[in-house]
């Protein structure tokens, strides 16, 4: 199978993983809710219309705002990296509060305060000396090191490398922004300027 297929499968199964965990996280609120239900003496009112939340827009250099439900981060992180330690609390707050979806992937098994259970890289052929999700991001010959984070198209499962290294959120954003505008023209990845250097990163 060629390095284009395998990307775009693997991307699409990481990003097929988010629904079930998010059925799994629905189903349980349900169960607590019911069984609160059932310790009620009370009626309780009618429920309300469910409230769709605004979206999550991020403007972007040229003026156009980009819907965030459109991208994604895929984090790539150590349990024992001084780095992602320091980087992937930064990292939930900013996409927390922009409403951003972050994919972690562990590289040595382990997760962290921020990620407690990350995904774990998997081998679809057994005799394959690496793991799909490193081939795929990591394949155009960038470093495999930790904290690295990229964005994805959810749509069209472009990828495009955010940070590798600590990088802090003002830079980041405008990073990401400029990304998001290069999704949106149809630019050449490779086109790209390339990440700001960073020390602050642990090799696999």
């Amino acid at each position: 199978m060629g390095y284009p297929a395998m990307k775009c499968r693997t991307l699409m199964a990481l990003l097929m993983v988010l629904p079930v965990l998010a059925h799994a996280g629905v189903r349980e609120e349900l169960m607590a809710l019911e069984a609160k239900k059932s310790d009620q003496t009370v009626a309780l009112p009618p429920a309300a219309s469910p409230v769709v939340p605004p979206p999550s827009l991020m403007q972007l250099p040229d003026g156009r705002q980009a819907n965030m439900k459109d991208y994604a981060v895929v984090l790539f992180m150590q349990a024992h990296c001084q780095y992602s330690a320091k980087f992937d609390p930064q990292l939930k707050g900013w996409a927390d509060e922009h409403n951003i979806r972050v994919y972690p992937y562990t590289l040595d098994g382990g997760g962290d305060v921020s990620y407690p259970h990350p995904l774990v890289p998997r081998k679809t052929d057994p005799a394959s000396p690496i793991a799909d999700e490193i081939v795929t991001f990591f394949g155009n010959g960038l470093p495999i090191a930790t904290p690295t984070a990229f964005v994805v198209n959810v749509n069209t499962l472009q990828a495009y490398p955010l940070t590798q290294g600590v990088m802090d959120m003002p830079a980041l954003e405008s990073r990401m922004a400029s990304l998001v505008q290069a999704d949106m023209d149809n630019l050449d990845p490779r086109m790209l300027p390339p990440m700001p250097a960073s020390s602050q990163l642990t090799p696999q």
